[in-house]
């Protein structure tokens, strides 16, 4: 079985653990057949723009942007030094801020010819008083801000949706499609929120992107896949196209169950699933 791992991390971004290589060297344990290196774009251009970034630690969240050439010259390195053993995949994971992409495509524009993949993720919402990350177990006192969880999820899929149709914004994959759920936090009123489910996965069928099956919420407090078997039986209606990733954290989380989700999707009907190179979209079979 092909095994491709879309998502991962590593010590740039100051919120995991180990070395670029690090990673590489487990994905070829783990008989993996290709490792995506995924690390998130620096929050640093947003500093120009009318986002208070400082409002949240962002520097804990990514690298800056003085790394960003090494980041990318590394991956380049190791690509050569482990051709013959390992398929390597450069990529961002890009956080989207409405109305803010002319500043974010000042930085990365002359880097995309350098990427294979882009995800395109949102982890920060506005609140009700300033902006909180809604993965991050520090800001879940904002949570009370809102009258009810259904508002946080309705909050975020309308930036997924702001993201998805923004034509500036260039990207190929959607990432963790329903992380509010991160900390337990399920939605109330399942109709409303699988209603806004919709809306945003037909954005994402009207533009074709792919959604990415994240295996990192099995490893949560939620103990779910993002995104969710129901959510993903719509995705299959749709025939809109998917991919695995770990959302790794550390090398040992690669490939995290894969197997199991191969099985899952498998029985909803997939058959096959993305693959990315020089930001073009091929697929592969699931046997």
């Amino acid at each position: 079985m092909v095994l491709e791992d879309y998502h991962t991390h590593n010590q740039m971004c100051h919120h995991a653990v180990g070395s670029i290589e690090d990673y590489i060297k487990k994905a070829i344990d783990k008989k993996l057949d290709l490792i995506g290196i995924s690390d998130h774009f620096p929050y640093e251009y947003l500093k120009s723009s009318s986002i208070l970034i400082e409002e949240v630690p962002y520097q804990e969240y990514a690298m800056s942007l003085n790394e960003v050439d090494l980041y990318l010259s590394s991956i380049q390195r190791l690509r050569d030094i482990y051709k013959n053993k390992i398929q390597l995949r450069v990529a961002f994971e890009v956080d989207y801020f409405k109305s803010q992409e002319s500043f974010l495509n000042l930085q990365i524009k002359n880097r995309l010819n350098n990427l294979d993949y882009i995800l395109g993720s949102v982890h920060i919402l506005h609140g009700k008083s300033k902006l909180f990350a809604v993965d991050d177990r520090r800001f879940l006192s904002m949570y009370k801000e809102y009258d009810s969880i259904d508002n946080i999820y309705l909050e975020y899929y309308h930036k997924l949706q702001d993201m998805i149709t923004s034509e500036e914004f260039d990207f190929d994959v959607v990432s963790h499609f329903d992380l509010p759920k991160k900390y337990k936090k399920r939605a109330i009123d399942k109709e409303l929120v699988m209603n806004e489910v919709i809306k945003t996965l037909e954005c994402v069928k009207r533009r074709d992107l792919t959604v990415e099956i994240n295996t990192g919420g099995l490893r949560k407090e939620i103990k779910e896949q993002y995104p969710s078997f129901e959510i993903i039986e719509k995705m299959y209606e749709l025939d809109i196209p998917i991919l695995l990733g770990s959302d790794a954290h550390h090398p040992n989380e690669l490939g995290y169950k894969f197997n199991k989700m191969i099985k899952l999707v498998s029985k909803i009907g997939y058959t096959k699933l993305a693959h990315f190179y020089k930001r073009k979209r091929t697929f592969i079979e699931i046997p």
